[in-house]
């Protein structure tokens, strides 16, 4: 009986319809997903000032009074308008006299006088600082012994922390994935990291994705799917 000829082997390892269909499904996925959830949070965000400042805005010149329709994106128009009116303000005499007296106000009341002199503080060091701030990315061990994350180094540690610790802690904000907005501040001392070789925009894109972009060229990589 003659002996068939074993099929070659790159038919007996192409894939399938299905399996290609599934490659093809998840790579649209992949690439439909960055673009979904950027418009899904641009969205949100015009939808979240037009909300807040619309009501604000006096009927003779809102322009939904005379549209039937409403118009997207009057909320940051007007936001980005009455930001730079108040910084034209505050640049002259009686703009900078008119805010001291709204500060002092402000200040009379126990919780408020908190709250703003606390974010006023946070703003104003990030606005003198913003040359400095997340400068360098570092590696440290943390929760445990044998566990590692990514932190960001913000400032040497000043105030009454430093006052019982030796020289050389720095402050670092560990943050949580995917969401960096929330994290942990860490005093570390300098010689318990390491800096890595890479810019805060790689740490964050490494954070955000769960470590599945660690580099540009990783992006660069999914945009040839």
């Amino acid at each position: 009986m003659t002996k068939l000829p074993d099929e070659p082997e790159h038919k007996k390892n192409k894939p399938g319809f299905f399996h290609s269909v599934r490659n093809s499904f998840f790579t649209g996925v992949i690439v439909a997903l960055p673009i979904a959830v950027t418009v899904w949070v641009i969205v949100k965000f015009v939808g979240f000032a037009d909300t807040a400042v619309k009501p604000l805005i006096p009927a003779q010149l809102n322009p939904d009074t005379y549209l039937p329709f409403p118009i997207p994106g009057v909320g940051i128009v007007v936001s980005i308008v009455a930001l730079w009116v108040l910084g034209v303000l505050t640049a002259n005499l009686v703009g900078s006299r008119l805010l001291k007296f709204g500060e002092n106000l402000l200040a009379r009341v126990p919780l408020v006088r908190t709250i703003y002199g606390t974010l006023k503080q946070i703003v104003s060091a990030i606005a003198h600082q913003k040359d400095q701030a997340f400068k360098e990315v570092c590696l440290l061990e943390y929760p445990r012994k044998g566990l590692y994350a990514i932190g960001f180094i913000t400032s040497d540690l000043k105030g009454a922390p430093s006052k019982h610790l030796t020289d050389g802690y720095v402050c670092v904000f560990v943050p949580t994935t995917p969401n960096p907005t929330s994290g942990f501040l860490l005093f570390v001392k300098r010689t318990d990291m390491t800096i890595l070789d890479m810019t805060p925009e790689e740490g964050a894109k490494m954070i955000i994705s769960g470590g599945m972009v660690t580099s540009n060229e990783d992006l660069v990589e999914l945009d040839k799917l």
